[in-house]
């Protein structure tokens, strides 16, 4: 079973599959989470693209945005409910860029590495805070500047410590692929599953030297820069090499797509449309000699197997 907003569904209910969106994000800091927004301001923004990407075919959108980055899960449970769309929240933090930790909530960033696995095990096993909504998977971003650091090392060692218990998958944002090997090497000592761990952004570099390496090791790539490519041009090849190197069951495909923007400033921050997936990416790649069969498979195939929940006790 996948947990969404809306309760659990079976891995086959997934369907088309879109494996990292936002729907609220809140770039103000952890620590200024009051609503300063109604649910309604969000549905008449946002709903109209999630109509139109469920109109092109998706079945499911994965919300990564966690607690401290503008998790809402009133927001998400309406957005599910009217667009027809299921939607899977997440546990986790969120400190990638360069915010040295603003969006980590203070309670977590004093918490020990188990007090931070208990709090987001708690999640899974009973709810998210008062509610009966569980997270289908867990959310991280660190080693953006090349590096990961102190408060970062602890958030994943305590990530892997929650997928060992839950079973749940780790999706981890790491723009700068040379933290990758570092990020690798605290999985490895925390003894997770490669296959329990998906690099975010494997795209925003496209380092294919380390997109192998680690492919073959065992984790999963994801795509998922697409929502603001100015062009798909250096997709094709890059999906073909996957698929030379008979790593293409391990791709996942995202647009990092979205929002409605919580700012400090009314600065411009225009959506980037759910569908554009749908719309300009699919007939590029199928443009470019990349079986639309294939694309499908990744998207529905590809993303079930990552998302299905793994018994912990396979993992002891």
């Amino acid at each position: 079973m996948i947990n969404t907003v809306l309760g659990p569904i079976s891995e086959d209910d997934l369907g088309v599959t879109l494996m990292h969106e936002h729907i609220v994000v809140n770039i103000v800091g952890a620590d200024n989470l009051e609503r300063t927004y109604s649910i309604k301001d969000v549905e008449e923004y946002v709903l109209p693209y999630l109509f139109e990407a469920q109109k092109k075919g998706c079945q499911t959108i994965v919300e990564a945005t966690p607690l401290g980055l503008g998790r809402d899960l009133d927001v998400l449970v309406q957005c599910s409910t009217k667009s027809g769309i299921n939607i899977v929240t997440c546990t986790g933090a969120w400190d990638g860029m360069d915010v040295r930790g603003k969006s980590v909530p203070a309670v977590i960033r004093e918490m020990t590495i188990d007090q931070i696995a208990d709090v987001w095990t708690k999640e899974f096993e009973e709810g998210i805070d008062d509610t009966a909504i569980k997270p289908g998977f867990i959310k991280l971003a660190l080693g953006d500047e090349g590096e990961i650091f102190p408060l970062q090392e602890k958030l994943l060692r305590a990530a892997v410590r929650t997928s060992n218990r839950t079973g749940l998958v780790i999706q981890c944002h790491i723009f700068d692929s040379s933290s990758l090997p570092s990020a690798i090497e605290i999985i490895k000592e925390e003894n997770l599953p490669y296959d329990r761990f998906i690099w975010v952004h494997a795209d925003g570099q496209m380092d294919m030297d380390k997109i192998l390496e680690f492919g073959k090791k065992g984790i999963w790539i994801e795509f998922d820069c697409i929502g603001a490519a100015e062009d798909f041009s250096r997709y094709p090849s890059a999906i073909k090499k996957l698929l030379e190197e008979n790593l293409i069951t391990q791709l996942l495909f995202g647009q990092d797509s979205g929002s409605y923007w919580i700012k400090e400033e009314e600065e411009e921050w225009p959506m980037r449309p759910y569908a554009r997936f749908f719309k300009e990416f699919v007939p590029f790649c199928e443009k470019e000699g990349i079986d639309i069969e294939l694309i499908n498979k990744v998207i529905t195939e590809n993303s079930k197997r990552a998302l299905s929940i793994i018994s912990p006790v396979a993992n002891e």
